[in-house]
C-alpha cells in the first residue's frame, strides 16, 4: 500500500445508506443456493434481502476472475477511485499506521445534482488479500461498519468470490420499499463496476495470465 494510494472502496456508502438503517451481512459461499451460483457463473451480481428485526438485511457479491492480488490493488487505490466507484468525487488517506495495518480515510460522495456532497471518515483496518473491516469515526453518517472479503474457489487462486457488507445509519427514516429499491439498484453498479476496473488493469505477474 503505497502512501496516499490505498482505502478506495472499504467504506463505500451506496445511495441508499442515505435514506434508512440498513444491514448487509457477508453471506458465505457454503450459504449460496444453485441459482445464485449458476447466476454468478453467468457474470451476474447476487443481491439479496431480507428483514431482519426491523431491519433492512442485504448481502452482494460477485465473482472476478483475476487472482486476489489484482483485485485488492485495486480496491485500495484510493487516488484512482473516483476514475470508476460510481458517485466518489474524493478519496483520501489521512493516516497511516507505520506498519500500514489500517488507515484513517474520508470519501466524498456526491449523488446527483440535487442533493447535497456526502462527507465522512472511517478507520479501514486490513487482513492482506483476505479482508478489509472498517468502522465510521466521524462525518454525514451517524454509524458506519463493515467488511470487504474475498475468497478464492479454486487451488489457481481463482476466480475470487468479492463479498460487501455494510452497516450505515444516516440517521433518516424511509419507507422499507424505497431502501431496498435503492439497494438492488446501486449494489450490482458498484460491484458491477469494481470488476470491469479489475478486468482492465494489467497482470503485474506473468504467471496471472490465463
Amino acid at each position: 500500500m503505497g502512501t496516499g494510494s490505498s482505502g478506495s472502496l472499504p467504506g463505500l456508502a451506496v445511495r441508499s445508506g442515505l435514506c434508512s438503517v440498513l444491514l448487509l451481512n457477508i453471506a458465505g459461499a457454503a450459504d449460496l443456493r444453485d441459482a445464485d451460483w449458476k447466476r454468478l457463473n453467468t457474470g451476474d451480481v447476487v443481491v439479496d434481502s431480507e428483514e431482519q428485526g426491523g431491519r433492512g438485511r442485504v448481502v452482494a457479491m460477485v465473482l472476478i476472475d483475476r487472482d486476489v492480488e489484482a483485485i485488492w490493488r485495486v480496491m485500495l487505490d484510493c487516488d484512482r477511485a473516483p476514475e470508476f466507484v460510481p458517485n466518489m468525487r474524493r478519496c483520501e488517506v489521512l493516516e497511516r499506521a507505520p506498519d500500514e495495518s489500517w488507515e484513517i480515510i474520508e470519501h466524498e460522495i456526491k449523488y446527483s445534482w440535487f442533493t447535497p456532497k456526502t462527507i465522512y471518515r472511517f478507520k479501514a483496518e486490513y487482513t492482506p488479500f483476505e479482508r478489509v473491516h472498517f468502522e465510521r469515526i466521524d462525518g454525514d453518517l451517524r454509524e458506519l461498519v463493515g467488511d470487504w472479503v474475498l475468497t478464492p474457489l479454486r487451488d489457481r487462486g481463482r476466480p475470487v468470490l468479492v463479498s460487501y457488507s455494510v452497516f450505515i445509519d444516516p440517521g433518516a427514516v424511509v419507507p422499507e420499499f424505497l431502501v431496498r429499491r435503492a439497494l438492488r439498484r446501486d449494489l450490482p453498479e458498484l460491484m458491477r463496476a469494481l470488476r470491469d476496473r479489475v478486468s482492465e488493469t494489467p497482470p503485474t505477474d506473468p504467471g496471472e495470465q490465463r
